[in-house]
């Protein structure tokens, strides 16, 4: 009886080896439970969908996961450094540039100065984190492709087109695409300390013209693109202070900023800034040496420097007998208590004193005594 028992088991592990089909008993999460329901379908195949998995661990067992195989680890390595050289684009230089620029701290040659550094510093920067491959830096018009399409991944360009067949490529601006003269001010600076012998043409709003020059033509027509991407970047420049005029914007000096940063109009203005503002506004002729300073020297510098805040649409000073008239008119009446308060600051420290005041609703008319007695 025994052997029968016996035999009738080993004929059991043998029809369940031919079969190949054993009953399974396991417990797993409501999760799981879900993908492989999700993975199996309609048919609720679950078993087919255990059998492949089991199959695809085996096949892959001894390879090393995903998450850390060498092209994994390159390719996030690879991105760190795009998105590190993205940050490096807006580096402090970048944004002190346009600072300067909007606080009235640097005319547009500086600004070009300026930015042009940053670009050059940028092509250094991406040849030290070696992000982009030895050959991509050779002067060659598909070799430029590829640092274009750089570009794109770190978002300074939107989309570009490329006609190998003319050496031209047709991009759109996508940072700071209201005003793509600067990023194309940057731009050229940095290919040009890469090699790269290129022209550029703005040709529709934020849209460009790229064109792959040999080192004979790049050489007759470098200077002329220069000039040309200057002078629109000025025109661009005079067009941005007009609208800002119009909109009633004020551009204020970058002291003058800090102190409203954290102080409110009815504090007082220390002398520290206001000498600061003195000293950043426009320059101002003194009196000769041998001649004594007179109140309207003082009040006319003091009147020059707020005028160079664009608080004011207009500044008037002229003597009126025995004092200096000052007529001013502002954009809008905080503008104009603003502007009435920076004046009296200003001159009071040379000692010059208000006499008389005449307020309307965004003008006033102030004198100040004409000889300065101290």
């Amino acid at each position: 009886m025994k052997g029968s028992w016996s035999s009738k088991a080993d004929s059991l592990k043998e029809i369940r080896r031919k079969n190949s089909r054993v009953h399974l008993h396991t417990t797993i999460s409501v999760s799981t439970r879900e993908m492989l329901n999700e993975i199996s379908g309609e048919s609720g195949r679950i078993n087919d969908t255990l059998e492949e998995a089991v199959r695809y661990f085996s096949k892959r067992k001894d390879h090393p996961d995903c998450e850390t195989c060498e092209a994994s680890v390159s390719s996030k390595l690879l991105s760190s450094l795009v998105t590190t050289a993205e940050m490096g684009l807006m580096n402090s230089e970048f944004l002190e540039a346009f600072m300067n620029l909007g606080h009235a701290n640097q005319s547009s040659n500086e600004f070009i100065e300026n930015i042009s550094k940053v670009g050059v510093q940028q092509t250094k920067l991406l040849r030290g984190l070696g992000v982009i491959e030895n050959d991509t830096w050779k002067n060659t018009y598909h070799a430029f492709a590829e640092h274009i399409k750089l570009l794109e991944k770190m978002g300074i360009l939107r989309s570009a087109e490329f006609f190998p067949e003319r050496k031209t490529i047709l991009a759109t601006v996508k940072m700071l695409r209201t005003i793509p003269e600067v990023i194309i001010l940057f731009l050229l600076s940095s290919w040009d300390e890469a090699g790269y012998t290129v022209d550029v043409e703005i040709i529709a709003a934020n849209k460009i013209s790229i064109h792959w020059l040999d080192d004979k033509e790049f050489s007759i027509k470098k200077e002329n693109r220069n000039q040309r991407i200057f002078g629109a970047w000025k025109e661009r420049r005079e067009e941005l202070l007009m609208k800002s005029g119009r909109a009633g914007n004020a551009t204020l000096p970058a002291p003058l900023l800090d102190w409203l940063i954290t102080h409110t109009i009815n504090d007082p203005i220390s002398e520290k800034t206001l000498i600061s503002i003195r000293n950043v506004g426009p320059q101002y002729i003194p009196s000769p040496p041998d001649k004594e300073v007179s109140v309207f020297d003082h009040v006319q510098k003091a009147a020059l420097n707020i005028s160079s805040t664009g608080l004011l649409e207009r500044c008037d000073v002229k003597l009126d007998g025995d004092l200096v008239r000052v007529q001013i008119g502002a954009r809008t009446p905080s503008f104009k208590d603003f502007a009435i308060k920076l004046i009296l600051n200003l001159v009071a420290l040379d000692g010059v004193e208000e006499i008389s005041r005449e307020d309307g609703e965004s003008t006033a008319v102030l004198h100040f005594g004409h000889r300065l007695w101290v």
